[in-house]
């Protein structure tokens, strides 16, 4: 009798030890709500740098046809007037590639880093 009582409480102990183990593991472990609360600051830090970054940093568009000028690849063209846009959410300089006053193609320079994203003709 003796040795069923005593079994009981171990078993009772042993409960009671396991549902206060997961109770301070999930107090512990960070909530996917203040994992989103933290992920929200993050990105209204990082929207606001990017639009900073944007308004006080813009290459001109003398750097803009600079560049543009670096990658042209077609015997006698040259860059024309860049046009600053607005494309996907970014400021880009659309940079003509003209060959004897004839427009034959396009590069795209990233506004705020002075980055060639690609362009168009050229063949």
């Amino acid at each position: 009798m003796i040795k069923k009582v005593i079994l009981g409480l171990v078993v009772i102990v042993a409960v009671f030890g396991i549902g206060y183990a997961a109770f301070t593991n999930m107090n512990t472990t960070t909530s996917p709500t203040n994992n989103s609360s933290v992920q929200n600051v993050q990105n209204t830090t990082s929207n606001t740098s990017n639009v900073q970054k944007t308004e006080n940093k813009t290459i001109s568009s003398e750097e803009a046809k600079k560049i543009a000028a670096k990658y042209i690849e077609v015997s006698g063209a040259t860059p024309g007037t860049p046009k600053l846009v607005n494309q996907d959410s970014r400021m880009v300089y659309i940079v003509p590639v003209m060959v004897n006053g004839e427009n034959v193609g396009e590069i795209d320079i990233d506004a705020e880093t002075g980055a060639n994203l690609g362009g168009a003709g050229g063949g």
